[in-house]
């Protein structure tokens, strides 16, 4: 037979059972991460009209939309290449006369026809939050605080989030009011840490003396509180200053947090320009050549749609997650079935009966039904990481007794199947003992 064609589209992956648990273990533990901290669910549409999704969509993330036309209307559908904008739309349109703040959490993908970079495809997971409604620095220390601790959940060290207020950088653009092809230039040098373009750059420009001294002294004001003090010489526009304030309140509350070590301060960061509208973060592991997640401010997006209303986010990649703590090493349990249940009789009565049972109880059973020897149904056992196998049928016991195997501890015991039926929480930890009617 001729082999079939298995390949994926370029950018898109699959996740095999083991690897599906290790990613439903990363998106529970940050879940779990949001509802202690107030956050509820929210789940949104895989496709809208794309015209809709564009109104709250950078122009850069619009071009790499996958699009496809409506059979029934003629119009132009895109899959989300972001959830905050459907989030914001959302609350503009069915939320806007609830309470608040509100508190949104959501696990889900995304789509992007970009390149394949390090761990990610054009299809990713994020698992994220938004607050609505906040214009506090409270907000931005409580997703910041949260990050935190969904890196913590996560059983990750060695990380660091970098924290920068775009703001600081666009009160001094404006003090030298430079054409958009020298800014860009500037964006551009910083974002590689190119002290020597900067400084080409500046000189050519050759704004206020100490414009050009605060734009060259961006690279250098990364570090923990001492970047406060020495930015705020440098801030002596409005906007700069606004924006160094807002930035200090947050690392005040970070301090208060306890969390001001897993923090560094990044005045030269432009990275989230286009997006934040304040303070903003990334976050970064030892050894991993790219952010695991980001967030901040973002202002202006519900008033794309009408509703003008603060708003904070994050969101963590799933597997860049994923492919650092199969770098640090971190364990993630993948238990099999708590039950497996191989049956010698012909009249399946008591093995049906038992996974009924057990599986009433709350334990996870699987049927051996194939037929084959007891050894290779065991072999078949281990490798599903089954922790207690039932044997029905067994030459060893009487007719209404069965063989109990612990393959995860270890030792075997003959049971009553009437007993095992009436009572399995006597007999089994998994069951959790609901009451049989």
């Amino acid at each position: 037979m001729k082999p079939v064609n298995a390949q994926l589209p370029r950018g898109a992956r699959l996740y095999l059972p083991d690897e599906a648990a290790r990613k439903r273990h990363v998106e529970s533990r940050l879940f779990d991460v949001f509802r202690r901290w107030g956050y509820r669910e929210i789940v949104t549409s895989t496709f809208e009209y794309a015209d809709v999704l564009a109104r709250g969509t950078d122009l850069g993330v619009q071009e790499n939309m996958f699009k496809l036309v409506d059979r029934e209307t003629g119009r132009m559908l895109a899959l989300r290449a972001d959830i905050t904008p459907q989030i914001a739309r959302i609350v503009a349109t069915r939320l806007r006369e609830e309470p608040k703040p509100l508190r949104l959490g959501y696990v889900t993908s995304v789509f992007r026809y970009d390149e394949p970079q390090v761990s990610h495809y054009r299809e990713f997971y994020q698992a994220g939050v938004e607050l609505i409604g906040l214009e506090k620095p409270e907000a931005e220390a409580e997703v910041i605080a949260m990050a935190i601790e969904g890196l913590r959940a996560l059983e990750l060290d060695r990380f660091q989030l970098d924290l920068g207020h775009p703001d600081f950088f666009r009160g001094l653009l404006e003090e030298i009011k430079a054409d958009g092809g020298r800014q860009q230039e500037l964006r551009e040098a910083l974002a590689r840490k190119d002290v020597s373009t900067l400084e080409r750059v500046v000189g050519e420009i050759a704004p206020p003396a100490h414009v050009g001294d605060a734009l060259c002294a961006l690279p250098t004001l990364f570090g923990h509180a001492g970047v406060l003090e020495q930015a705020a010489g440098h801030a002596r526009n409005e906007r700069s200053a606004r924006a160094l304030a807002n930035l200090s309140e947050v690392y005040r509350l970070l301090t208060i947090y306890g969390l001001a070590d897993d923090v560094l301060l990044d005045l030269g960061e432009v990275r989230g320009f286009d997006y934040y509208s304040g303070t903003y973060f990334e976050a970064y592991v030892s050894g991993f050549g790219a952010s695991v997640a980001g967030g901040g401010r973002y202002d202006h997006m519900l008033g794309r749609f009408g509703y003008e209303c603060a708003a904070v986010g994050f969101a963590f990649d799933v597997a860049r997650v994923l492919a650092v703590m199969e770098a640090q090493g971190v364990d993630v349990a993948l238990p099999g079935p708590d039950f497996f249940i191989i049956d010698f009789t012909r009249e399946k009565t008591a093995a049906l009966s038992l996974a009924r049972r057990l599986r009433d109880a709350g334990a996870s059973v699987a049927r051996d039904i194939i037929s084959r020897g007891l050894e290779d149904s065991l072999a078949y056992a281990r490798a599903q990481r089954v922790r207690h196998v039932l044997v029905v049928g067994s030459p060893r016991t009487a007719a209404d007794q069965l063989l109990a195997l612990d393959l995860a501890g270890g030792g075997e015991r003959t049971l009553a199947v009437r007993a095992v039926l009436e009572r399995p929480e006597q007999h089994f930890a998994e069951a959790k003992g609901k009451s049989h009617a």
